[in-house]
């Protein structure tokens, strides 16, 4: 017996039964439960390699902003530590 007659004939149990359309066996209904617990185990998989790959992403932009940051900051710095020392060094009072 096919698997498309498993579904569409009805099972000898069946023939009291109220339903006019046929009942789905049970090995046809576990293998459907089967593929569909596997679909969402992918799913569940995929979304937690998309959401890790995001952290990833905005980690990087977060430690390159920070990184750039201080580099500035020193820069900013160094800048002002010369123009107070070239101020002191002309007899100007140092802002």
């Amino acid at each position: 017996m096919s698997e498309t007659n498993q579904i569409i004939e009805p099972d000898k149990s069946c023939e009291s039964c109220s339903k006019k359309h046929g009942c789905i066996s049970f090995l046809a209904h576990e293998n459907a439960m089967m593929h569909a617990d596997a679909d969402n185990e992918r799913a569940n998989r995929t979304t937690i390699i998309v959401c890790v790959f995001a952290l990833l992403f905005a980690l990087t932009f977060v430690i390159a902003y920070t990184v750039r940051m201080n580099t500035f900051v020193a820069l900013i710095k160094d800048m002002n530590a010369a123009i107070v020392e070239l101020a002191g060094a002309k007899g100007f009072i140092a802002p």
